[in-house]
């Protein structure tokens, strides 16, 4: 397991539990990974997971477990989620440029 920082506003993770409400999950976690795509070349991927996968990075924040992978917490460290309207913003240290909505970025 790799440790890692990475916090959601109260906002934010009100949003998830409203979500995972929403979608009848009781127990879950939040999966954040980056993948390939956005205006920027990288995006951020939420959703809901019932568990961790072995080598996942587990943090809680705001009563909010959030779960990412090895490779993803690499370019998530020192990350805010924070929520804009109904969207997940993203204010991440480490990119150097991101898009004006937030949701995507350049390391």
């Amino acid at each position: 397991m790799v440790p890692m920082e990475l916090r959601l506003t109260g906002a934010a993770a009100e949003a998830v539990r409203d979500r995972a409400r929403e979608a009848g999950v009781s127990d879950h976690l939040l999966r954040i990974a980056v993948v390939a795509g956005g205006c920027n070349g990288l995006s951020y991927d939420l959703y809901l997971v019932p568990e961790a996968l072995p080598d996942d990075a587990v943090v809680e924040s705001c009563g909010v477990r959030v779960a990412v992978d090895a490779a993803s917490a690499r370019l998530l460290e020192g990350t805010l989620v924070d929520l804009r309207g109904r969207s997940f913003v993203f204010q991440n240290p480490r990119a150097r440029k991101s898009c004006s909505c937030g949701a995507s970025f350049e390391v």
